[in-house]
């Protein structure tokens, strides 16, 4: 057993659990089944799932749902580059936060990347679909410098820096490519970082089905007893207890 107040030390690069490899092998099956779709059967599978700006005229609400799992079929090297991100940050931070959190971080940082992305895409002219695991990477990242600050951290496989760095660093490039524009994916990516953020930092059972029913029983209780009144009947005896109606 250990002691109260231990916390396990967070190492780089864990092994990835089942659940890691079941969404690694989930990402190449769609990759493998969407390069058939486009490059053999000409199918348009990539601006069918890909999350499209909405001046586009090419959006549709199941979009929300494909866009993380879909990625570009012309770029195979940074597909492997994301899988491999993902294979040495995933692990890592689900031992640290718990499959549930792990995957509610994950999911949310999808969401929040949807969110910008679409409300980025209202404001500007129209431009090109947002799709892909690297909101959620670039999240996965960030939490692990905040877990593990000041764990060292082969940047490049060459360089050594503390993880904080690589955190902060991530955040602070990708608000500078986006304000350079050099980052078309710039807002998906930020808002991918913003929501995962908030979560990490959020009192955990915001999100927690048990916890909001707990507290809308506790709100219809006292609703229900702001209904009764209690009033003494003018009773000179001090002894007598008043009378709730």
């Amino acid at each position: 057993m250990h002691p109260q107040g231990f916390r396990r030390p967070i190492g780089f690069g864990s092994t990835l659990t089942s659940t890691g490899k079941i969404m690694l092998i989930v990402y190449a099956a769609v990759y493998i089944l969407e390069l058939i779709g486009e490059q053999w059967l000409g199918l348009q599978l990539y601006g069918l799932l890909a999350l499209s700006p909405p001046k586009s005229g090419l959006f549709h609400y199941w979009q929300l749902i494909t866009h993380p799992v879909i990625h570009p079929p012309g770029s195979p090297i940074g597909f492997l580059i994301d899988c491999l991100v993902f294979y040495f940050f995933a692990g890592t931070v689900e031992a640290a936060l718990g499959t549930r959190r792990f995957l509610r971080l994950y999911i949310l940082a999808a969401v929040g990347a949807a969110v910008a992305g679409l409300i980025f895409g209202a404001l500007t002219p129209p431009g090109i679909p947002f799709a892909g695991m690297m909101p959620s990477l670039l999240a996965l990242i960030v939490v692990f410098g905040l877990l593990n600050p000041e764990a060292t951290v082969l940047f490049m496989f060459v360089l050594p820096i503390k993880a904080k760095y690589i955190s902060y660093g991530t955040v602070i490039v990708t608000a500078l490519t986006f304000l350079a524009r050099t980052n078309v994916h710039g807002a998906y990516h930020l808002g991918g970082i913003a929501l995962a953020w908030l979560y990490f930092r959020s009192p955990t059972q915001w999100l927690d089905a048990d916890w909001w029913r707990w507290k809308y029983f506790e709100y219809t209780q006292k609703k229900r007893r702001s209904r009764f009144t209690v009033i003494d009947g003018g009773n000179e005896d001090k002894d007598n207890k008043p009378t709730i109606h």
